[in-house]
């Protein structure tokens, strides 16, 4: 049984250059390694995922005043932070 998924012209493009470096001939075989992968790196990961998820709450862009407004920036995440315990 196969189905059919609708992807952006971009990632098909990346799939293409990943299957000509992997030496695969087929999508769905690049495909197939490229997930393979995947899995293997998601199994190794040991950290909390959600962690990552909670960081970016407080993650700023970066400009001209970072350096400057750093301290700020990191007492108003361990205020939230409490807050939330």
């Amino acid at each position: 049984m196969s189905t059919t998924i609708r992807v952006p012209r971009r990632d098909r493009d990346r799939l293409e250059r990943l299957a000509k470096k992997t030496g695969k001939k087929k999508l769905t075989e690049a495909f197939r390694f490229a997930l393979s992968a995947a899995e293997r790196e998601t199994d190794n990961y040991r950290g909390d995922v959600q962690s990552i998820a909670r960081a970016q709450r407080f993650a700023r862009p970066s400009g001209r005043d970072v350096s400057s407004r750093a301290d700020d920036y990191l007492a108003e995440a361990l205020f939230e932070e409490t807050r939330e315990s």
